[in-house]
């Protein structure tokens, strides 16, 4: 044990801070991700939850990095550079909300403004009218009818006058609360409702980025094996809680750079970033993940769900169609059930 007089610095010379041990180093890695994802919120509370969802995945997987390990510096490395890209992606699409908001809405607001001296209040009770058909579209999720009557709605602007300051107001309110709630309809269109990650419109987006970028990536398919004998013997309510655990986990396994929807049913499709040797190790470890038991929470007593997870694998060829990508992802998820042991 060292004097008690002994200066702090007396092993560091130069009087420099010593840096904190590697774990130290990555909590505060971590803690800082939780700030950044604050501060999103905070700057576009439109559009930050996707990269919410991100930030979180790169936070859980901190805490998986090997500590001791000579890897550390290059684990630490590989989640700066994805932190850097969803901040880069987060910014440049913060910005182009913004520009578009503010440019069509002070558009509309500024040619009501110049015929604030209506001669009749039926042309604002028409207007208004015409902003709840509107929300009445928005609750439907049709998002073409929602662009056709957004559009409407501002040449409908063009030709009205308003007659008072309080119709003025009223209706701004009411361009602005149609505004949030049309950038809600799409973010919801995105998801899959039960849950909660990204559905098959989405994926196809993601695919077209990534074969449009010539990015390296490889498709997981994972399958359920014998799920519907949980439905029968449990109740699809039991089922489907199943789901939405699954996808936790599988969402919880991938980088911020991947990608998870729900194909449909009792299947899941991830998007690694990476090439086939990588993702075949991966595609294991995550399925002994997925692997059960589920815990469902049932009338007075908790629920044992035991479910088997196949999975199907295949790297993307440039230039090769979606469809013939994943007919070699379906013959490898084929080939996994066909040698997987019986239960």
């Amino acid at each position: 044990m060292s004097s008690p007089e002994t200066p702090p610095n007396a092993a560091n010379p130069q009087g420099r801070a010593s840096l904190p041990a590697p774990a130290n180093a990555v909590d505060s890695y971590r803690s800082a991700i939780l700030d950044i994802a604050e501060a999103m919120d905070a700057i576009s509370p439109e559009i930050s939850p996707s990269y919410r969802e991100r930030l979180m995945r790169l936070h859980g997987s901190l805490s998986e990095l090997p500590v001791a390990s000579h890897t550390l510096a290059q684990s630490l490395d590989d989640t700066r550079q994805a932190l850097h890209e969803i901040l880069r992606d987060f910014a440049g699409k913060a910005r182009h909300h913004n520009q578009v908001l503010a440019r069509d809405l002070n558009q509309t607001l500024d040619m009501m403004a110049r015929t604030e001296d209506s001669r009749s209040v039926q042309y604002v009770e028409r207007l208004v009218d015409f902003a709840d058909q509107v929300e009445t579209a928005i609750r439907a999720g049709d998002l073409q009818r929602l662009e056709r009557q957004t559009s409407d709605l501002r040449g409908f602007a063009e030709s009205i006058e308003l007659h008072s300051h309080d119709a003025f107001a009223r209706l701004r309110e009411k361009l602005t609360e149609i505004q949030h709630r049309l950038h809600e309809a799409e973010l919801l269109a995105t998801l899959d409702p039960l849950t909660g990650v990204a559905n098959r419109r989405e994926l196809d987006r993601e695919l077209a980025s990534r074969v449009g970028g010539n990015q390296e990536f490889c498709i997981l398919l994972f399958d359920l094996d014998g799920f519907k004998a949980v439905n029968d013997h449990f109740g699809h309510l039991c089922g489907d809680e199943v789901l939405k655990q699954v996808a936790a986990r599988l969402s919880g396994q991938v980088r911020a750079r991947d990608f998870v929807c729900r194909w449909g049913g009792d299947e899941f499709v991830a998007i690694l970033a990476c090439e086939q040797a990588h993702a075949e190790t991966r595609s294991r470890q995550i399925a002994a993940r997925l692997n059960g038991p589920y815990r469902i929470a049932g009338e007075g007593h908790e629920i044992r769900v035991d479910v088997a997870v196949s999975v199907g694998l295949a790297q993307y060829i440039p230039g090769e169609s979606v469809i013939n990508l994943f007919r070699r992802v379906d013959e490898s998820m084929y080939r996994h059930k066909d040698t997987a042991p019986s239960g």
